[in-house]
Protein backbone atom coordinates (compact mmCIF):
# COMPACT_ATOMS: atom_id res chain seq x y z
CA UNK A 1 0.00 0.00 0.00
CA UNK A 2 0.87 3.32 -1.01
CA UNK A 3 1.83 5.97 1.95
CA UNK A 4 -0.04 9.25 2.23
CA UNK A 5 1.40 12.68 2.57
CA UNK A 6 -0.60 13.75 4.91
CA UNK A 7 -0.93 17.68 5.83
CA UNK A 8 -0.78 19.31 9.02
CA UNK A 9 -4.29 20.00 8.86
CA UNK A 10 -5.25 16.44 8.23
CA UNK A 11 -2.81 15.19 10.89
CA UNK A 12 -4.27 17.49 13.16
CA UNK A 13 -8.24 16.12 12.85
CA UNK A 14 -7.13 12.28 13.63
CA UNK A 15 -7.84 13.50 16.92
CA UNK A 16 -8.66 10.02 18.30
CA UNK A 17 -6.17 7.60 16.93
CA UNK A 18 -4.06 10.15 18.41
CA UNK A 19 -4.99 9.73 21.70
CA UNK A 20 -4.78 5.59 20.98
CA UNK A 21 -1.23 5.84 20.64
CA UNK A 22 -1.23 8.31 23.48
CA UNK A 23 -2.74 6.03 25.63
CA UNK A 24 -5.43 8.63 26.53
CA UNK A 25 -9.29 8.37 26.14
CA UNK A 26 -10.15 9.41 23.32
CA UNK A 27 -13.22 10.62 23.87
CA UNK A 28 -11.48 13.36 26.32
CA UNK A 29 -13.49 14.49 29.82
CA UNK A 30 -17.17 13.85 27.68
CA UNK A 31 -16.53 10.46 29.14
CA UNK A 32 -15.55 10.87 32.42
CA UNK A 33 -18.14 9.60 35.14
CA UNK A 34 -21.35 11.28 35.70
CA UNK A 35 -21.44 13.21 32.23
CA UNK A 36 -23.78 10.15 30.68
CA UNK A 37 -26.52 11.90 28.81
CA UNK A 38 -29.83 12.17 30.96
CA UNK A 39 -31.87 11.16 27.49
CA UNK A 40 -30.35 7.85 27.01
CA UNK A 41 -30.40 5.02 29.30
CA UNK A 42 -27.27 4.26 31.79
CA UNK A 43 -27.33 0.88 31.08
CA UNK A 44 -25.79 1.11 27.52
CA UNK A 45 -22.87 3.33 28.02
CA UNK A 46 -22.20 3.54 24.38
CA UNK A 47 -24.85 4.77 23.00
CA UNK A 48 -25.12 7.21 26.10
CA UNK A 49 -21.54 8.67 24.70
CA UNK A 50 -22.92 7.98 21.03
CA UNK A 51 -22.06 11.48 19.43
CA UNK A 52 -18.77 11.71 20.92
CA UNK A 53 -18.00 7.89 19.66
CA UNK A 54 -19.06 8.90 15.92
CA UNK A 55 -17.23 12.12 16.04
CA UNK A 56 -14.41 10.66 17.23
CA UNK A 57 -14.50 7.67 14.40
CA UNK A 58 -15.17 10.46 11.66
CA UNK A 59 -11.97 12.03 12.48
CA UNK A 60 -10.16 8.84 12.33
CA UNK A 61 -11.10 7.95 8.91
CA UNK A 62 -10.34 11.63 7.43
CA UNK A 63 -6.77 9.68 8.38
CA UNK A 64 -7.60 6.72 6.74
CA UNK A 65 -9.18 8.60 3.91
CA UNK A 66 -6.02 10.23 3.46
CA UNK A 67 -3.67 6.63 3.28
CA UNK A 68 -6.57 4.85 0.75
CA UNK A 69 -6.94 8.07 -1.84
CA UNK A 70 -3.24 7.59 -3.60
CA UNK A 71 -4.35 4.40 -4.53
CA UNK A 72 -7.99 3.73 -4.73
CA UNK A 73 -8.77 7.24 -5.14
CA UNK A 74 -10.77 9.87 -4.06
CA UNK A 75 -14.17 8.66 -4.95
CA UNK A 76 -13.66 5.01 -4.24
CA UNK A 77 -11.56 5.86 -0.70
CA UNK A 78 -14.60 8.51 0.09
CA UNK A 79 -16.79 5.27 -0.35
CA UNK A 80 -14.57 3.12 1.79
CA UNK A 81 -14.99 6.02 4.77
CA UNK A 82 -18.63 6.33 4.37
CA UNK A 83 -19.45 2.81 4.34
CA UNK A 84 -17.22 2.65 7.48
CA UNK A 85 -19.11 4.85 9.53
CA UNK A 86 -22.35 3.58 8.44
CA UNK A 87 -20.96 0.02 9.57
CA UNK A 88 -20.08 1.84 12.93
CA UNK A 89 -23.20 3.36 13.86
CA UNK A 90 -25.12 -0.25 13.86
CA UNK A 91 -22.14 -1.61 15.36
CA UNK A 92 -22.45 0.67 18.15
CA UNK A 93 -25.73 -0.01 20.24
CA UNK A 94 -24.36 -4.00 20.85
CA UNK A 95 -21.11 -2.90 21.60
CA UNK A 96 -20.18 -5.08 24.89
CA UNK A 97 -20.50 -3.69 28.59
CA UNK A 98 -17.07 -3.98 30.56
CA UNK A 99 -17.93 -1.69 32.90
CA UNK A 100 -18.16 1.82 31.69
CA UNK A 101 -16.33 4.36 33.70
CA UNK A 102 -15.11 1.67 36.11
CA UNK A 103 -13.01 -0.08 33.62
CA UNK A 104 -10.16 2.53 32.25
CA UNK A 105 -10.50 -0.42 28.90
CA UNK A 106 -13.65 0.35 28.23
CA UNK A 107 -12.17 3.18 25.62
CA UNK A 108 -10.71 0.06 23.40
CA UNK A 109 -14.05 -1.69 22.98
CA UNK A 110 -15.29 0.80 20.42
CA UNK A 111 -11.69 1.38 18.73
CA UNK A 112 -12.31 -2.24 17.96
CA UNK A 113 -15.32 -1.69 16.11
CA UNK A 114 -13.29 1.05 14.03
CA UNK A 115 -11.27 -2.11 12.91
CA UNK A 116 -14.66 -4.22 12.77
CA UNK A 117 -16.67 -1.39 10.34
CA UNK A 118 -13.81 -0.70 7.89
CA UNK A 119 -13.16 -4.66 7.24
CA UNK A 120 -15.81 -4.72 4.40
CA UNK A 121 -15.34 -1.93 2.71
CA UNK A 122 -11.55 -2.49 2.58
CA UNK A 123 -12.37 -5.99 1.64
CA UNK A 124 -14.28 -5.13 -1.32
CA UNK A 125 -11.36 -3.21 -2.75
CA UNK A 126 -8.99 -5.88 -1.99
CA UNK A 127 -7.70 -4.14 0.79
CA UNK A 128 -7.04 -6.85 4.39
CA UNK A 129 -6.95 -7.19 7.48
CA UNK A 130 -3.34 -6.22 7.73
CA UNK A 131 -4.35 -3.07 5.29
CA UNK A 132 -6.52 -1.99 8.05
CA UNK A 133 -3.57 -2.20 10.42
CA UNK A 134 -0.75 -0.82 9.05
CA UNK A 135 -2.98 2.42 8.54
CA UNK A 136 -3.53 2.63 12.00
CA UNK A 137 -0.22 1.47 13.02
CA UNK A 138 1.01 4.49 10.53
CA UNK A 139 -1.42 7.02 12.01
CA UNK A 140 -0.34 6.46 15.58
CA UNK A 141 3.29 6.94 14.54
CA UNK A 142 2.12 10.69 13.06
CA UNK A 143 0.60 11.28 16.07
CA UNK A 144 3.47 9.97 18.28
CA UNK A 145 6.32 12.28 16.74
CA UNK A 146 4.46 15.02 17.21
CA UNK A 147 3.94 14.68 21.06
CA UNK A 148 5.11 17.54 22.77
CA UNK A 149 7.98 16.95 24.83
CA UNK A 150 6.44 18.06 28.08
CA UNK A 151 3.52 15.11 27.69
CA UNK A 152 6.23 12.14 27.10
CA UNK A 153 7.91 13.16 30.44
CA UNK A 154 4.74 13.79 32.50
CA UNK A 155 3.42 10.52 30.97
CA UNK A 156 6.89 8.41 31.81
CA UNK A 157 6.70 9.80 35.40
CA UNK A 158 3.04 8.86 35.56
CA UNK A 159 3.38 5.11 34.86
CA UNK A 160 6.15 4.31 37.14
CA UNK A 161 4.47 6.56 39.73
CA UNK A 162 3.42 4.86 43.04
CA UNK A 163 -0.48 5.46 42.43
CA UNK A 164 -0.27 4.27 38.86
CA UNK A 165 1.17 1.34 39.77
CA UNK A 166 -1.75 1.10 42.47
CA UNK A 167 -4.45 1.16 40.48
CA UNK A 168 -3.12 -0.96 38.36
CA UNK A 169 -3.38 -3.33 41.32
CA UNK A 170 -6.89 -2.89 41.93
CA UNK A 171 -7.90 -2.59 38.16
CA UNK A 172 -6.59 -6.04 37.77
CA UNK A 173 -7.89 -7.57 40.97
CA UNK A 174 -11.33 -6.40 40.16
CA UNK A 175 -11.12 -8.18 36.77
CA UNK A 176 -10.54 -11.17 38.33
CA UNK A 177 -13.97 -11.12 39.74
CA UNK A 178 -15.47 -11.20 36.12
CA UNK A 179 -18.37 -9.75 36.63
CA UNK A 180 -18.90 -9.08 32.86
CA UNK A 181 -17.93 -12.12 30.72
CA UNK A 182 -16.79 -9.45 27.75
CA UNK A 183 -14.29 -8.02 30.24
CA UNK A 184 -10.14 -8.51 30.31
CA UNK A 185 -9.03 -10.80 33.24
CA UNK A 186 -5.54 -9.59 34.08
CA UNK A 187 -2.84 -10.49 37.12
CA UNK A 188 -0.84 -7.56 38.49
CA UNK A 189 2.85 -9.02 38.33
CA UNK A 190 5.43 -7.36 40.54
CA UNK A 191 9.15 -6.56 40.19
CA UNK A 192 11.05 -9.66 41.11
CA UNK A 193 13.85 -9.26 43.49
CA UNK A 194 17.46 -8.49 42.64
CA UNK A 195 19.42 -6.02 40.46
CA UNK A 196 16.59 -3.71 38.47
CA UNK A 197 19.58 -3.37 35.52
CA UNK A 198 19.84 -7.38 35.06
CA UNK A 199 18.69 -8.44 31.69
CA UNK A 200 15.34 -10.04 31.72
CA UNK A 201 14.32 -7.57 35.02
CA UNK A 202 11.45 -5.44 35.09
CA UNK A 203 10.01 -2.75 36.92
CA UNK A 204 6.11 -3.99 36.89
CA UNK A 205 4.45 -6.42 34.63
CA UNK A 206 0.47 -6.92 33.48
CA UNK A 207 -0.64 -10.68 32.64
CA UNK A 208 -3.50 -11.02 30.79
CA UNK A 209 -5.18 -14.32 30.62
CA UNK A 210 -8.61 -13.23 29.07
CA UNK A 211 -8.84 -10.40 26.36
CA UNK A 212 -11.76 -7.87 25.70
CA UNK A 213 -10.50 -7.09 22.35
CA UNK A 214 -10.31 -10.75 21.49
CA UNK A 215 -13.58 -12.10 22.46
CA UNK A 216 -15.09 -8.96 20.72
CA UNK A 217 -13.42 -9.53 17.38
CA UNK A 218 -14.20 -13.31 17.67
CA UNK A 219 -18.08 -12.27 18.26
CA UNK A 220 -17.71 -10.64 15.37
CA UNK A 221 -15.93 -13.53 12.88
CA UNK A 222 -13.17 -11.79 12.43
CA UNK A 223 -10.48 -12.58 14.67
CA UNK A 224 -7.21 -11.68 12.43
CA UNK A 225 -7.72 -8.08 13.26
CA UNK A 226 -6.85 -8.48 17.16
CA UNK A 227 -3.29 -8.73 16.65
CA UNK A 228 -3.28 -5.13 14.82
CA UNK A 229 -4.24 -3.61 17.73
CA UNK A 230 -1.79 -5.31 19.99
CA UNK A 231 0.88 -3.67 17.97
CA UNK A 232 0.17 -0.01 18.83
CA UNK A 233 1.21 -1.14 22.10
CA UNK A 234 5.43 -1.21 20.96
CA UNK A 235 5.47 2.63 19.10
CA UNK A 236 3.38 4.47 22.13
CA UNK A 237 6.02 2.46 24.86
CA UNK A 238 8.99 3.62 22.72
CA UNK A 239 7.90 7.41 22.66
CA UNK A 240 7.02 6.84 26.96
CA UNK A 241 9.96 5.37 27.32
CA UNK A 242 7.89 2.49 29.21
CA UNK A 243 10.13 -0.15 27.66
CA UNK A 244 8.04 -2.53 27.24
CA UNK A 245 8.69 -6.11 26.16
CA UNK A 246 5.92 -9.01 25.20
CA UNK A 247 6.49 -12.24 23.78
CA UNK A 248 2.84 -13.68 23.91
CA UNK A 249 -0.46 -12.45 23.67
CA UNK A 250 -4.23 -14.06 23.59
CA UNK A 251 -4.91 -12.60 19.75
CA UNK A 252 -1.97 -14.79 18.95
CA UNK A 253 -3.73 -17.92 20.40
CA UNK A 254 -0.73 -18.30 23.27
CA UNK A 255 -3.24 -17.90 26.27
CA UNK A 256 -1.70 -15.39 27.73
CA UNK A 257 -0.51 -11.79 27.15
CA UNK A 258 2.65 -10.80 29.20
CA UNK A 259 3.22 -7.19 29.54
CA UNK A 260 6.61 -6.44 31.00
CA UNK A 261 7.75 -2.76 30.97
CA UNK A 262 11.55 -1.19 32.69
CA UNK A 263 11.76 2.62 32.87
CA UNK A 264 13.91 3.57 29.74
CA UNK A 265 14.67 0.11 28.43
CA UNK A 266 14.89 0.24 24.35
CA UNK A 267 11.99 -1.32 23.01
CA UNK A 268 13.05 -3.59 20.08
CA UNK A 269 9.74 -4.88 19.17
CA UNK A 270 7.41 -2.89 16.30
CA UNK A 271 5.83 -3.76 13.44
CA UNK A 272 8.96 -5.03 11.59
CA UNK A 273 9.60 -7.73 14.34
CA UNK A 274 5.85 -9.00 14.67
CA UNK A 275 4.28 -8.90 11.33
CA UNK A 276 6.02 -12.20 10.01
CA UNK A 277 4.49 -14.29 12.72
CA UNK A 278 0.95 -12.32 12.40
CA UNK A 279 0.86 -13.63 8.60
CA UNK A 280 2.05 -16.94 9.63
CA UNK A 281 -0.74 -17.75 11.87
CA UNK A 282 -3.29 -16.40 9.98
CA UNK A 283 -2.60 -16.93 6.45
Amino acid sequence: MKQATMSRRTFCKCSALAALSLGLNPWGKLLSSGQASAATPPANYYLAHSRELITAYVDSLEGVYQFLAPELGMLPSRMVTQQALANFKTLLPNLPDVGGDRNWDTEFIPIAAWYVALYEPMRAHGKTAEDIGRIIYELNNYSLAATPKDHILAEHQRLFSPAYLQDQRQWAAWTQKREMPANWVATFIEAPPGPRDADGSFDYGIDYSECGLVKYFQSQGLPQLAPYVCLNDFPRSKTFGSGLRRTKTVAMGDGVCNFRYKANRTVNQDWSTEIGRIRARFA
